[in-house]
């Protein structure tokens, strides 16, 4: 576990576990590196496996500076520098992915071995001319509007409505720790990086991503759709398409052990025998 710190002078932390080729998780909105604790241990047998908190998530900094996620993916590349990694195996749930597609169009493929994108749409808003955004196609930019207004205003109202309709399933206890973490966090960089977010479009660069991918996808997500997968594998040319079962958006929590098969297979290592 360490820092590192940024050309913009924020600390960011990091854990680098393990040997061997690289592996890079980039963790989702709200959320830290340990979105990937049970992977990480398990992956860093074999594997070199570096997760990190985005600026303004988890232990790294909580800056008022670079809430956007062109500057996350230029965190990104200076982590990757500063460890001197190349091929690497990069998977990124929910922003994470958003992270790693900003990435690629501003930086390019040459440090990337695979791309794992799990449960992420390139375009967050839908409108007249595309419907496979967030909430299945439902949410609009007036959505946005206020949502972002009430995240300012009580974010934990919007948080609960959120992880209401996200993970259906919890019951008043779970969903009351769940909100005790989510109020862990700041509420500006949220906000700043939900805006992010929804002014998103990374529909024109997906031909841009020549490494092979794999585009996971929770089947009870309510967030996203198949169809949602099924739109970036037809546009990313050397892709996959792998169902979570029984998953919702939450699918690294509810299933971790398939999100290490997962990015086990795409670094092109086979499962190791119990």
């Amino acid at each position: 576990m360490a820092f590192f710190e940024t050309n913009d002078g924020v600390k960011l932390f990091y854990v680098d576990k393990g040997k061997g080729q690289p592996i890079v998780l980039v963790h989702g909105w709200s959320g830290d590196h340990t979105t990937f604790a049970e992977p990480i241990e398990s992956l860093s047998n074999n594997f070199r496996v570096v997760a990190y908190d985005l600026r303004g998530h988890g232990q790294s900094d909580r800056t008022d500076q670079g809430l956007t996620l062109r500057r996350f993916a230029r965190d990104l590349k200076e982590l990757m520098q500063h460890l001197d990694l190349s091929e690497v195996t990069l998977a990124g749930h929910s922003m994470g992915a958003s992270t790693g597609f900003e990435y690629i169009r501003n930086h390019g493929t040459d440090r990337l071995r695979t791309f794992t994108i799990l449960d992420m749409t390139p375009k967050l808003i839908n409108d007249e001319g595309w419907n496979l955004g967030l909430w299945h196609g439902e949410y609009t930019r007036s959505d946005a509007d206020r949502d972002l207004t009430q995240m300012y205003e009580e974010f934990e109202g919007f948080s609960r409505t959120f992880m209401k309709r996200t993970v259906p399933y919890l019951n008043a206890t779970e969903l009351e720790k769940t909100l005790k973490l989510s109020a862990a966090n700041s509420p500006h960089v949220l906000a700043a990086m939900w805006h992010a977010m929804v002014t998103a479009d990374y529909r024109d660069m997906l031909a841009d991503i020549t490494v092979p991918a794999q585009i996971a996808y929770g089947e009870k997500s309510t967030l996203y759709s198949k169809e949602t997968a099924d739109y970036l594998n037809e546009r990313i040319a050397d892709s996959t398409v792998i169902a979570f079962e029984n998953c919702t958006h939450m699918l690294t929590a509810e299933n971790p052990g398939r999100v290490e098969e997962v990015i086990r297979q795409a670094a092109g290592t086979p499962a190791t025998k119990a």
